[in-house]
């Protein structure tokens, strides 16, 4: 039995090109065991091989290829060695080496015919250590929910037996089938009418609200899509990508919010926006307009597969020079883009994203996105992750850096995830945009160390 996407899973699908894939992911660096005897890597792949693959792991799309909409079915084909994969890096590889390698797999588009998931095993660096890496296509699931799902794998207890994601899911409660009465027919019809009225109201609602806030007729503290200024990053993209981490003290950054009185998600926007705005400062590339940023939040729905996501518009107040008035307009931008979403139904926030990324679809199939303002110039994602030391099979694990995707005519995406007392910050970009992403590394650190003088 077939079971169809929801409609923002196929907006990934329909703006997806060979030069912007559409897999998001994520790096795992481990230790492996003290005083480990024989090929770690080879028995843990040799034990992964073991586990049986679930929904939707197991699930490839139908009507690729058809005038239908696409949907998932079972792969009776269905190949775990296609999916995990065991690679390495010539020894002793250094982490920048495991980078090059998974950014030339991570650029790679996933095999539609296939169910739309990539697992590898990676040894050869250097320090007794190795790597994970998953890749996961965001029609599937979204980056989100995809960080948790890899997290549910991990262990406090070194001991602990070893889990993957790909394992089928037991069901709380199987429903026993049987035929609807009238009554029940009428109430079921009753409540779907009102859940898309309800949608269309709340929808109207936030367009309105966009209107408004355009043309002047409502307090515009949160940004209107598709009305950020054009920048470097703004341009048509390659295929080819980079990436770049900047870490912090996670304890030290609660600290500067619990001084400046803002949260950990604030200090870290400011960070971004001051970064980007010294980097394209000195590129003389820096726009009088504020450049926007679009935060993707869950809504309500995340006991089901796919995405169920909406975007919280954020202010970068790249146009002010004092860090603490930075911190008060994206606080004011967050704050306002927030009640924004509150005040109507998860579906209609849903359904105003898919509305953005359908725009992007057709504008990036006919190759003209160009000709309006971008919906935002970057996304920033931040992902909390574990709050101590975690175990894979018995491997310490060191640090994770997640990978996310580059849109057409979007070259910088940020991903911030924390794990123990470490916040790991992904530049991702596109290598032929931006060729100096070691620079805007500095920039961070340079933005950082600022942000502790002055808040």
């Amino acid at each position: 039995m077939s079971k169809n996407l929801n409609p923002l899973d196929l907006a990934f699908l329909a703006i997806e090109q060979p030069k912007s894939p559409m897999a998001v992911g994520v790096l795992q660096i481990y230790e492996i065991p003290e005083g480990y005897e024989g090929n770690y890597t080879q028995t843990l792949y040799d034990n992964l091989m073991n586990f049986k693959a679930g929904a939707p792991f197991n699930q490839r799309l139908t009507n690729t290829r058809a005038i239908q909409l696409p949907a998932w079915e079972e792969d009776v084909d269905f190949d775990l060695e296609y999916h995990v994969r065991h690679a390495a890096i010539p020894k002793p590889g250094s982490t920048q080496d495991l980078f090059d390698l998974v950014m030339r797999i991570h650029t790679r588009m996933l095999d539609r015919q296939r169910p739309l998931w990539e697992f590898y095993v990676i040894e050869g660096l250097e320090g007794n250590r190795f790597a994970l890496y998953a890749k996961l296509h965001h029609a599937t699931i979204d980056g989100m929910r995809g960080m948790a799902l890899i997290h549910s794998c991990l262990n406090e207890d070194p001991q602990a037996p070893l889990k993957t994601f790909w394992i089928p899911v037991e069901n709380k409660k199987r429903k026993m089938f049987r035929h609807s009465s009238a009554l029940e027919k009428i109430k079921k019809l009753k409540k779907k009418v009102q859940f898309q009225t309800t949608l269309a109201k709340d929808l109207t609602q936030i367009i309105t609200t966009q209107q408004l806030k355009l043309f002047g007729l409502k307090p515009a503290d949160s940004p209107v899509p598709f009305t950020a200024p054009n920048t470097v990053f703004n341009v048509p993209i390659k295929g080819a990508r980079r990436l770049a981490v900047n870490s912090y003290q996670l304890s030290e950054v609660k600290a500067l919010s619990k001084k400046s009185g803002s949260t950990i998600n604030d200090i870290i926007l400011v960070l971004c926006g001051g970064a980007i705005q010294k980097y394209l400062k000195e590129k003389n590339e820096l726009p009088k307009k504020p450049l926007y940023a679009n935060i993707p939040v869950s809504v309500a729905q995340a006991d089901k597969p796919g995405n169920y996501i909406t975007y919280v518009p954020a202010n970068l107040a790249t146009d002010l020079t004092d860090l603490k008035a930075q911190l008060a307009t994206i606080k004011g931008s967050i704050g306002q883009a927030k009640k924004e979403i509150k005040e109507v139904s998860p579906a209609a926030s849903i359904s105003f994203a898919v509305l953005g990324q359908s725009l992007l679809a057709v504008l990036s199939k006919l190759g003209i996105t160009d000709l309006i303002p971008p919906p935002a110039n970057l996304v920033i994602s931040n992902i909390p992750g574990p709050k101590k030391t975690m175990y894979l099979g018995g491997a310490k694990m060191l640090a994770q850096y997640p990978l996310s995707v580059l849109p057409e005519a979007q070259a910088l995406n940020i991903t911030i995830v924390s794990y123990d007392d470490s916040i790991d910050i992904s530049l991702f970009v596109c290598r032929d945009t931006v060729p100096d992403i070691a620079r805007l590394s500095e920039c961070f650190d340079l933005t950082y160390n600022e942000l502790k003088d002055q808040l």
